[in-house]
C-alpha cells in the first residue's frame, strides 16, 4: 500500500514524500541484476552466471540501486501523486531519504502543480455581436478569386510589362560592383506584384518591354538571411525576355458549369453566398467567443507557474516544426530564410501561450464548479470520430484507445462544454453605429 505524505505547499510548489516497500524494492533489484548480469565478469564464473549476492559483496550493496530506482520510480510516483490528488505540470526533483533492503525506499519530492483558480463572472457576460452578413462585394471577390484560378496565360508582345504579368527575365546582381552568390539567373519567371523578390525590385520592371536591358537599384533588408548582404545597396542588370498575362474567363453560365456543379451563374452565385454565410457565421462566433473568453479570464485570479507557459511554448514549437518538416524543410533552413532564430520564435509565441494556458485553467475550473460531465456514449462517439479522421475504423479505435487517452479526450470535451456554457449565457449587443 502506498504511503504518501504532503510535507508542504507554497502556492504551486509542493514537497511530499512517499515510501516504497522492501518487496517492491526487491523487484527493482531483480530487474537491475538481470539487466546488468551479462556485462559483469568475476573470475571463476561465466558472464551472466555470477550470483547477485556475490556481485553485491564484490561491488557493494548499492551497486544495483540506481537501475532499481529508475525501474520502480515511475509507477510508484504516479501512484503517489494520485493518492495526494496532485495535478503536476513538470517532471519532479527527487531525493532519496533512505534505501534499505529491509525497510524499502523513502523518496522526497519537489514538484510544481497547477495553480488555484478563483473564478469571477463568467455567465451573463456582454459581448458586441460581430456582423456576419454577406455583401455583393464578398461574392464578387470570391468570383474574382475563382476566375484567377482558372485563368490561362497568354503571351504579350504589344505592350510593356505591368503588375500581374509574369515576366521572364535574366538578372545579375552585384554589391559595390562585385557579384554575389545566388544573385544571377539566365531565365527566371517572376510574377509582378507577388513580392517574392526584394522590396522595390518588381516595381522597377513595370513599364519595360521584351528585349530591353536596364539596371535596377534595391537595398537588402536589415534582417536579410545572408548577413554579408543585409542592409546593403545592390544593382541588378536586367533583361526582359518574355511577358505573359492572365486571360480571365468570362463570367457567364458556361463559366459556372466549368467550375462548379451548377448550370447557371445565378445558381453558382447563390451557392457562393451560402458558403460565405456559413464561413462568416463561424468566424463571427469565433471572434465573439474569443472576446468572451478574454473577459472571463480577466475576471479570474490565478498565479500561473512559468513552467506551464514554457511547456505550452515547447508544444507550439514542436507542432510548428512538424508542419515545416512536412513541407520538406528543416527548422535551420526556415530560420535562415526568414532571418530569425529559435529564441525569437519562442518570444513570438509568448503572448499566445499565456492566453492559452490561462483560458484552459479557467475553463477546467468552470467545468469542475458546474459539475459538468461527459457521458460514456458521447466520449465513445468522440473516440470514433477521432479515429475516422485518421482513416481508422471506429470499433478498432475504441479498442486501441488507452485509459489515459480517454481521460485526455474527456478533459478536452469538458473544456469545450465549459466554453459553450459561457457562450450560451452571454448577452449579445448590437454593434455601435
Amino acid at each position: 500500500m502506498m504511503n504518501a505524505t504532503l510535507i508542504s505547499q507554497e502556492k504551486t510548489e509542493v514537497k511530499f514524500s512517499f515510501e516504497v516497500s522492501a518487496e517492491v524494492l526487491e523487484t527493482g533489484l531483480a530487474f537491475a541484476y538481470n539487466k546488468n548480469k551479462n556485462q559483469i565478469s568475476i573470475p571463476g564464473f561465466r558472464k551472466g552466471k555470477v550470483p547477485r549476492k556475490l556481485i553485491e559483496a564484490q561491488y557493494g550493496e548499492s551497486f544495483f540501486y540506481e537501475d532499481a530506482i529508475n525501474h520502480i520510480f515511475p509507477d510508484e510516483y504516479k501512484a503517489a501523486i494520485k493518492e495526494l490528488d496532485l495535478d503536476v505540470v513538470c517532471p519532479p526533483t527527487l531525493d532519496v531519504e533512505y534505501i534499505d533492503k529491509e525497510k524499502g525506499i523513502k523518496f522526497l519530492i519537489d514538484v510544481t502543480v497547477k495553480p488555484e483558480v478563483t473564478l469571477g463572472q463568467y455567465k451573463g457576460l456582454t459581448v458586441e455581436k460581430v456582423p456576419a452578413e454577406v455583401t455583393d462585394e464578398d461574392i464578387e471577390a470570391e468570383l474574382k478569386r475563382v476566375q484567377n484560378q482558372n485563368a490561362r496565360m497568354v503571351e504579350v508582345t504589344d505592350r510593356p510589362a505591368q503588375m500581374g504579368d509574369v515576366v521572364k527575365i535574366s538578372y545579375a546582381g552585384s554589391v559595390d560592383g562585385v557579384p554575389f552568390e545566388g544573385g544571377q539567373s539566365d531565365s527566371h519567371d517572376l510574377e509582378l506584384g507577388s513580392h517574392s523578390f526584394i522590396e522595390g525590385f518588381e516595381e522597377q520592371i513595370v513599364g519595360h518591354s521584351i528585349g530591353e536591358k536596364f539596371d535596377i537599384n534595391v537595398t537588402f533588408p536589415e534582417a536579410y538571411h545572408a548577413p554579408e548582404l543585409a542592409g546593403k545597396p545592390a544593382v541588378f542588370a536586367i533583361e526582359v525576355k518574355g511577358i505573359t498575362a492572365k486571360e480571365l474567363p468570362e463570367l457567364n453560365d458556361e463559366f459556372a458549369e466549368d467550375v462548379s456543379e451548377f448550370s447557371t451563374l445565378d445558381e453558382y452565385k447563390a451557392s457562393i453566398a451560402g458558403k460565405l454565410a456559413k464561413e462568416k457565421t463561424e468566424r463571427a462566433k469565433q471572434l465573439q467567443g474569443d472576446k468572451l473568453l478574454d473577459a472571463a479570464v480577466a475576471n479570474c485570479t490565478m498565479e500561473v507557474p512559468q513552467v506551464m507557459y514554457d511547456n505550452k511554448i515547447d508544444s507550439m514549437m514542436r507542432e510548428f516544426e512538424e508542419n515545416i518538416v512536412r513541407q520538406g524543410l528543416t527548422m535551420d533552413l526556415y530560420y535562415q530564410y526568414l532571418g530569425t532564430t529559435e529564441e525569437a520564435m519562442r518570444e513570438n509565441f509568448k503572448d499566445t501561450s499565456i492566453k492559452s494556458v490561462d483560458a484552459r485553467l479557467m475553463l477546467e475550473k468552470i467545468a469542475k464548479e458546474e459539475n459538468l460531465t461527459i457521458s460514456k456514449e458521447d466520449l465513445d462517439a468522440e473516440v470514433v470520430k477521432y479515429g475516422e479522421s485518421y482513416g481508422i475504423d471506429g470499433k478498432m479505435m475504441l479498442e486501441m484507445f488507452k485509459d489515459e487517452d480517454r481521460k485526455a479526450l474527456e478533459d478536452d470535451m469538458l473544456v469545450r462544454a465549459a466554453m459553450k456554457l459561457i457562450e450560451d449565457t452571454a448577452i449579445l449587443t448590437e454593434p455601435a453605429q
